[in-house]
């Protein structure tokens, strides 16, 4: 976009100088396991380009992103530097432009990875109509940021804690 200057409404500059914008709309997910192995925080938005230089923010350290398109900056999630077992929010930010930071509320939230044992019943209809049981160890919900699902193969539903196990 071309951006000029007039003091009288009439008559603009003839720098044109380019202008770009951009905006930030979601992250997700804003949790995961406290021992690093939960991919990426995909942060949608538009007018996103590789070369502003955007950076990711997560408890305050900073670094470039895994990738960036127009819509999308995928920033890595490492482990919490209170190790495998630690609990708690820590910041998360990204700077489209490596110079504005946008901050998300409530940052993200790292968590002890949970345990599947088993799951009952193991066969269901293929319609998808059902309740699938997780047993294990380290489930909770008791956070904001928790956004608890399941899947099948590629199909997707929702969950409901019962209980640590």
């Amino acid at each position: 976009m071309v951006v000029s200057l007039t003091q009288n409404g009439i008559d603009y500059d003839t720098n044109h100088f380019s202008y770009t914008y951009y905006s930030v709309h979601r992250a997700f997910p804003r949790s995961g396991p406290s021992d690093g192995k939960a991919g990426a925080i995909i942060v949608s938005g538009q007018g996103f380009r590789p070369n502003a230089g955007p950076l990711c923010r997560l408890n305050g350290t900073e670094s470039k992103p895994l990738t960036v398109s127009h819509d999308t900056i995928r920033c890595a999630v490492p482990p919490a530097e209170g190790g495998k077992d630690y609990y708690g929010n820590v910041d998360f930010a990204i700077s489209p432009n490596g110079v504005s930071w946008y901050p998300f509320d409530g940052g993200f939230q790292y968590y002890e990875q949970p345990t599947v044992e088993d799951i009952d019943p193991k066969m269901g209809p293929s319609e998808g109509y059902g309740v699938i049981n997780f047993y294990g160890d380290n489930f909770r919900a008791d956070y904001p940021l928790a956004e608890l699902g399941c899947k099948i193969g590629t199909a997707k539903g929702k969950a409901q804690y019962i209980s640590e196990r």
